[in-house]
């Protein structure tokens, strides 16, 4: 039996679709302004659809054979950091998630975590680190300072808390060690909450450029975010052909703009939906504390 539309159940159809529009027409803003001719961007006169196709911003983006290295430094940082992210967070939170009882320096270390996240060096202690360490211009030193994000281990502490301890004490009669106990019932169980902070690490990698441009000198080694924000900072017309020069003069700083965003885009538009079915069942189950 259908039930009967409401008044109140279409006014929350036309709100959602409002919602859904006012969310997508950034992205559609970007997409038509990068591909319009700078003229009519200029003039404001780009809305809805675009105007006078003009695709030399992204000629400007691609034609560049930097802007592939970067892009698989980018890959490459998010593949490894991404890994690297969630091994810690698991192995970390696994023996703060337990009782007292059983791992007593668990309180010494939230509290030796907690400073951590209220305090910091600042950026100039860090980049002296870096070079101390011999990450300067590595690609390590867009990894290692973040392997452990401390919001996202409160986190997965609290999703290793929702599963039954019960399990672990069952596990560990039968003859598991803590190894077994976390690869074989915590980490399975907790599926949904490591693809949400998946998702977190992947986009915070990806968006990530000022790592790169303080660490690294050697533009094969930065990253695509670090590549595309210098586009438009470090432009040395002395080296620059003449068609190299036209296309400059055929883009603007907006249009160019919305280039580079829409192609940074573009990964997480296509990562987001094998990963949202799994965001809001990760999201609540580490909202409550069990």
């Amino acid at each position: 039996m259908k039930k009967k539309m409401t008044v109140s159940h279409i006014i929350i159809v036309v709100v959602l679709i409002l919602m859904a529009l006012i969310c997508l027409y950034p992205m559609w803003y970007t997409l038509i302004c990068s591909v319009s001719d700078r003229a009519y961007v200029e003039g404001g006169r780009v809305w809805l659809v675009p105007k006078g196709l003009n695709l030399a911003s992204y000629r400007r983006i691609l034609k560049d054979d930097t802007f592939f290295a970067s892009f698989f430094v980018s890959v490459k940082r998010v593949t490894v950091g991404c890994t690297l992210n969630l091994l810690l967070l698991v192995l970390t939170a696994y023996p703060l998630c337990l009782p007292q009882r059983r791992f007593p320096a668990g309180k010494y270390l939230k509290w030796f975590f907690m400073a951590n996240m209220l305090f910091s060096g600042g950026m100039i202690p860090a980049y002296v680190l870096m070079r101390q360490y011999g990450l300067f211009d590595s690609f390590w030193s867009m990894i290692l300072p973040g392997a452990v994000p401390l919001w996202n281990m409160i986190l997965m502490i609290n999703f290793f808390r929702n599963v039954p301890y019960e399990l672990n004490e069952s596990a560990t009669i039968d003859g598991a060690n803590p190894w077994q106990t976390l690869f074989r019932i915590y980490v399975p169980l907790s599926v949904p909450s490591l693809a949400c902070l998946l998702l977190f690490q992947f986009v915070g990698h990806w968006n990530s450029y000022f790592d790169g441009l303080i660490y690294i000198n050697d533009t094969a080694k930065q990253p695509l975010q670090t590549y595309i924000y210098q586009l438009s900072v470090r432009i040395d017309f002395s080296t620059m052909r003449t068609d190299e020069i036209l296309t400059l003069l055929q883009t603007s700083d907006k249009t160019l703009q919305s280039a580079k965003v829409f192609v940074a885009m573009i990964p997480i538009l296509v990562v987001y939906p094998f990963i949202q079915k799994y965001f809001t069942a990760g999201m609540t189950l580490g909202a409550v504390k069990g």
